[in-house]
């Protein structure tokens, strides 16, 4: 197998590779409706098809890797938007995507550090212990004895990440209709910059150290350390954490263990984001271990976005205007945020925008203890969205992309976990610490 064959390279090919797919679901969705009609059990009969178009999807983004690996992970991740069924085969994608072979993965080890895979470790385990969407991670042991973590990047892979970019632009152009075409290409730059970063292991090691030091001082969070000397652009060698995948080890606790370890990790997120202005903005399971001595091990540093202190803070204002009746003020701040009304439209209203908030931030308004299980606000945001139209044109800025997938991520292993917890307290005092409140 080539390098170019592994990522399946090259711009229109993985465009038609993904336009294939599009027009098989579409027939096979087609189809479903119509046979459906005639089955005994239709619903069933649905789901099955559900569950095969989502194997096919699945298949074809851990194949492409790169953006469509990425995206496939995170619809994984959000549980409100699709039938679990289905959202469980895209979760595989976290863990079942096809590897690169052991030959390949030497080769590049190789040609990222100059050094040969059997002169750099005594014990290399060639089987991947992980597959994410730009490189594979491999367990290993160095001559003087450290135990580590070996991630190697795809061949090729910038290439595919410029090309799912630029699909990517094009598939976006129809929303240039309805929102202002600055705002869709800045939206487009945040996701290439971010996408680019990943794929470049210095940085990432950069990312680690500074995450290190603005976690100085947390003995319940641990990181992996750097190993420089084994380490390039395409290879980051890290020391080895031991623990269970975070989802794997609340799914084996206790209904009262899940509730204090869920809490401990959504307070890790709202402290990162409001306290120390950055975000590990890639909170998909496979990201965090649960380490035999209760601390949650953080991995995956790719991408680790810094935040002005004000666009932070102004996120804390909304939830305080919520809390002190100031409903009022919240145009200005979703303004100072960097929301704008797009192609003519006037956006949303206070009012309107308090309704929102009550649907999309119900966890943290009120001072209670909060069934993140129930937590289903879909059907609600579709009935706002049928009464108020304006918000189709009332974008986020660009910034906010990555605040709304952790905010996503966070919010689905609370859900399948079935977390019960007062969130709201963490926030609060939060707040209360930033002076805001």
């Amino acid at each position: 197998m080539s390098n170019r064959e592994f990522v399946q390279g090259g711009r229109v090919r993985r465009f038609m590779k993904l336009g294939g797919l599009a027009a098989s679901v579409t027939g096979s969705m087609v189809t479903r409706s119509i046979t459906s009609r005639f089955s005994r059990d239709r619903e069933a009969t649905i789901t099955a098809g559900l569950v095969s178009d989502a194997q096919k999807v699945a298949r074809t983004m851990g194949e492409l890797k790169g953006v469509a690996m990425k995206l496939g992970q995170t619809l994984s991740m959000a549980p409100d938007q699709l039938p679990e069924e289905v959202r469980r085969e895209f979760a595989l994608l976290q863990r079942n995507a096809p590897p690169m072979p052991y030959e390949m993965v030497a080769a590049q080890f190789e040609a990222g550090t100059g050094i040969p895979i059997r002169e750099a470790f005594i014990e290399f385990e060639p089987e991947a212990v992980g597959a994410a969407s730009i490189g594979q991670v491999h367990r290993a042991r160095t001559f003087d004895g450290r135990n580590v973590a070996v991630k190697v990047q795809y061949p090729d892979i910038l290439e595919s990440l410029d090309a799912d970019v630029r699909n990517l632009d094009v598939l976006t152009s129809m929303g240039r209709l309805l929102a202002d075409r600055e705002m869709i290409d800045k939206s487009i730059e945040e996701v290439r910059e971010a996408m680019l970063a990943e794929a470049n292991y210095a940085q990432e090691a950069d990312n680690i150290r500074a995450a290190q030091a603005a976690f100085e001082g947390r003995d319940d969070i641990v990181m992996p350390r750097v190993v420089d000397e084994l380490s390039s652009d395409t290879v980051l060698t890290m020391e080895y954490i031991e623990g269970v995948k975070l989802d794997d080890a609340m799914a084996e606790m206790s209904p009262s263990e899940r509730n204090e370890v869920g809490l401990r990790f959504s307070t890790l997120f709202t402290w990162m984001f409001h306290e120390r202005q950055l975000l590990h903005a890639d909170p998909h399971p496979g990201n965090f271990l649960y380490t035999p001595d209760g601390r949650i091990g953080m991995l995956d540093f790719g991408c680790l976005k810094t935040y002005d202190e004000a666009f932070t803070d102004n996120w804390l204002r909304v939830a305080v205007a919520k809390w002190t009746g100031n409903g009022h003020r919240l145009r200005s701040l979703f303004d100072e945020l960097g929301f704008r009304a797009q192609k003519g439209s006037a956006g949303l209203s206070n009012a309107q925008l308090e309704e929102l908030v009550d649907i999309t931030s119900a966890p943290l308004v009120r001072d209670v203890e909060f069934d993140w299980g129930a937590f289903k606000p879909r059907v609600a945001l579709q009935a706002f969205t049928a009464r108020n139209l304006a918000v189709i044109q009332y974008v986020s800025p660009p910034e906010a992309i990555f605040y709304f997938r952790v905010a996503a991520g966070v919010w689905g292993l609370l859900n399948r976990h079935k977390v019960k917890a007062n969130c709201h307290r963490a926030v609060r005092a939060i707040a209360e610490a930033r002076g805001l409140l």
